[in-house]
């Protein structure tokens, strides 16, 4: 499983000169998700688009659940917030993830103003899901099918094939009317809601390594701090203040493995006063204090002082 807590996600998809990237995903025995898959709520600007083989998945897009089965294409608008996890011990997806503006030309041509520009300026979405039972889906699921291929294969000229091929799945899905209103997916509140959600886990990533107080969160997102705990937990499923710790935990387990720092100094670089309770922490969290985290993956870290 993967354990970071949700975070906007800054990850390059492909290159700046090749914004694609395609990934397939196996889970079961002998893979890197031995048990199902799982990815925590995060956001990023490309857009992704899931295509499921085998299993049943759940999908959360902007705190609103879905459930996908083997067929189904999935697509997440960019800075979405989401989160996908297996059903199954054993789930087969494939996703591809491509820069919005690839769509974009210079030339402002039928095709730029009717379809591009509100798509880029989020005035239109792609659809949430579409399923084997619509009448367009062979079309978009072959689309899909050869961009994935093309875009893991990496051979020469991949990319403009398969720019050109995204070009075509999102002409068709404009002509045959999949292109909802941005508000038809999210209404005014509901934009508001993740806005200030996305703005308390972004002041968790920058201030982590320092002291955060709730009045201090509570005026970043111009609410009292009785709102925000109950907002916060509404939405995350724990109190800010064991989201801070988790997310603290996280970067420290980062920095045994990552680096030689002592444990004194990553307690204190992942904003924990106190070293004690730093450690306490962490076994509660991993069932290991540090020095044994930091053993069991490095069993001979000669440069590590303790």
């Amino acid at each position: 499983m993967n354990e970071k807590q949700s975070l906007k996600e800054n990850t390059r998809h492909g290159t700046s000169g090749q914004p694609v990237a395609a990934i397939h995903f196996t889970t079961g025995a002998g893979t890197f998700y031995p048990d199902h898959f799982f990815v925590e709520r995060h956001w990023h600007y490309p857009v992704e688009i899931l295509k499921i083989t085998k299993g049943t998945f759940t999908v959360e897009i902007n705190l609103e659940t879905y459930t996908l089965h083997a067929g189904d294409i999935c697509f997440i608008n960019s800075e979405e917030l989401h989160r996908l996890e297996g059903l199954d011990p054993v789930t087969v997806h494939d996703a591809v993830i491509f820069h919005p503006h690839i769509l974009e030309f210079s030339y402002p041509d039928e095709f730029q103003e009717q379809y591009a520009a509100p798509f880029l300026s989020h005035a239109s979405s792609l659809p949430r899901l579409l399923t084997p039972e619509d009448p367009l889906y062979p079309v978009i699921a072959g689309l899909f099918d050869r961009v994935a291929a093309l875009a893991e294969a990496g051979e020469d000229g991949w990319y403009f094939r398969v720019k050109l091929l995204i070009l075509e799945m999102f002409y068709e899905l404009c002509i045959h009317k999949k292109m909802p209103a941005a508000e038809d997916l999210l209404s005014a509140a509901g934009k508001e809601r993740i806005s200030r959600y996305k703005k308390i886990v972004s002041y968790f990533e920058k201030n982590y390594m320092n002291r955060i107080t709730l009045e201090d969160l509570a005026s970043e997102v111009q609410v009292n701090p009785q709102y925000l705990c109950h907002f916060f937990r509404e939405i995350a499923g724990v109190s800010p203040v064991q989201y801070l710790i988790r997310y603290r935990i996280d970067r420290a387990r980062e920095a045994l493995l990552e680096t030689t720092r002592s444990i004194l100094e990553i307690s204190l670089d992942c904003g924990f006063e106190n070293v004690s309770y730093f450690i306490r922490q962490f076994r509660k969290f991993t069932g290991q204090t540090p020095r044994q985290y930091r053993q069991a993956h490095h069993p001979t870290p000669k440069s590590v002082i303790s």
